[in-house]
């Protein structure tokens, strides 16, 4: 189709800018929700955490998921299918050790239950420079420098200020983007780092496709891209020398 051959061709150049300019590790990571299974997709049929699917998405791998082989609440939070854990509450308490109790299980749960989203029951996972579609959230996995550029980019033409942190991991960085509109930020809570096998210095950031454009156009414009800081030392003028 004419529109996929375009939509991936404009995939490709971001990718490939965001990488070269970010020095990423890996592959910004396109999801995308479809009422149907994509016919050109495999489907994801081995059990796993959402956490490792991305992962796998940031590796080069694109598929589909209806959410069957997820063993998390990754497919719940992501609005493709229920939970296979018999009593998540518990299990945040006493397996996962993330909350004290129960009682605080149920308000990071409710938490969590507001920003399902509600767009299909198929999720596409897959490297933003072979995605076919345009994304619903464009998802990035860096050390913190690299995060707080892309938010930064992000943020270049408008000045505001629109994040929110969100765990676990499929609920901060694409249950928020596409509930809210906003960026959403995740510290990769320790189940997530666990399944998913994240470094302990990378954090996560989710941006509406949308937003993607805008850190494109920022990139030569902003020193959180390309652009040269311009301060001639005027921060440091008049700061007191060590014998004051």
């Amino acid at each position: 189709m004419p529109e996929q051959v375009e939509e991936k061709k404009i995939n490709e150049r971001y990718s490939a800018r965001l990488k070269e300019t970010l020095e990423l590790d890996g592959s910004p990571v396109a999801v995308s929700f479809t009422l149907k299974p994509p016919y050109y997709l495999k489907e994801w049929r081995r059990n796993a955490t959402v956490c490792l699917m991305i992962q796998a998405a940031r590796r080069g791998i694109s598929f589909y998921s209806s959410g069957s082989s997820i063993i998390c609440g990754g497919g719940q939070h992501l609005g493709i299918g229920k939970s296979p854990v018999p009593d998540i509450k518990k299990a945040l308490v006493q397996k996962e050790n993330l909350v004290a109790s129960e009682q605080a299980a149920i308000r990071r749960l409710e938490q969590v239950r507001q920003r399902v989203p509600k767009k299909g029951s198929y999720v596409i996972f897959s490297p933003l420079e072979k995605a076919h579609l345009k994304p619903d959230v464009v998802l990035f996995i860096g050390k913190p420098i690299q995060i707080s550029r892309i938010l930064h980019l992000a943020l270049f033409e408008t000045g505001e200020i629109d994040t929110l942190h969100g765990e676990p991991l499929c609920s901060g960085v694409i249950g928020i983007p596409v509930t809210t509109g906003k960026i959403g930020i995740s510290f990769l809570d320790m189940t997530c780092r666990t399944f998913g096998k994240y470094g302990e210095n990378e954090l996560a950031i989710g941006l509406p496709y949308e937003r993607v454009a805008t850190v494109i156009r920022s990139i030569s414009k902003s020193s959180s891209g390309t652009a040269k800081l311009n301060l001639h030392g005027d921060l440091i003028k008049g700061a007191p020398s060590e014998d004051g």
